[in-house]
């Protein structure tokens, strides 16, 4: 009887949840957006590209694609390219039209950078000192969370900030453990 129960409760859930979506109304702005992270482009010298698609009033789902511009490594562990797709809930949307207000962020992440070591070393035979830095290619996927707000102008220009953060995977050998997901993010919705 509680199976029973239970799949009646899933399934008229599911109905709700799909005719919430069928009548959705995007508003004036639309269903697609695409933002641009300006804190990366100043502070990391790295282009991050979003997009995201408004699933439901609560509720959107996307990419970022994100590259390293000058060829020099951030940090050791220097992240070159990442795609990132997530979903994102939103919570506490007072507005008419929907992904817009508090959320909460889960996404994977395909990275690949360049680790460099740096070594220096004594040879006690010849008396001398050795130094110089070594470059190792890796690549890892990542798993994370996030949280943000974002704003929603009328004529569909939107503001963004959020922060979090993944660890990755697979565990190469030249990869960091984790990665920040976040910035300050402007864009347009069409």
């Amino acid at each position: 009887m509680k199976k029973i129960l239970f799949l009646i409760l899933m399934s008229g859930s599911f109905i709700g949840f799909a005719q919430e979506s069928k009548n959705f109304d995007a508003g004036p702005q639309g269903k697609h957006e695409f933002r641009l992270d300006g804190f990366e482009a100043l502070v990391f010298k790295t282009i991050e590209i979003n997009y995201e698609y408004v699933i439901s009033k609560y509720s959107g789902a996307g990419a970022a694609i994100s590259f390293n511009t000058d060829g020099e490594t951030i940090g050791d562990y220097g992240q070159k390219f990442a795609f990132t797709p997530y979903y994102r809930q939103y919570f506490l949307n007072k507005k008419e039209y929907g992904a817009r207000g508090l959320f909460v962020e889960g996404s994977l992440q395909l990275a690949t950078g360049e680790h460099e070591i740096y070594y220096y070393d004594y040879n006690p035979n010849t008396d001398t000192y050795i130094e110089g830095t070594t470059k190792n290619n890796w690549f890892d996927t990542g798993i994370g969370l996030a949280i943000g707000q974002k704003w929603v102008s009328n004529n569909g220009f939107t503001f963004e900030i959020s922060a979090g953060g993944g660890r990755y995977l697979l565990n190469d050998d030249y990869a960091p453990e984790g990665y920040f997901r976040g910035g300050i993010l402007i864009g347009y919705r069409f």
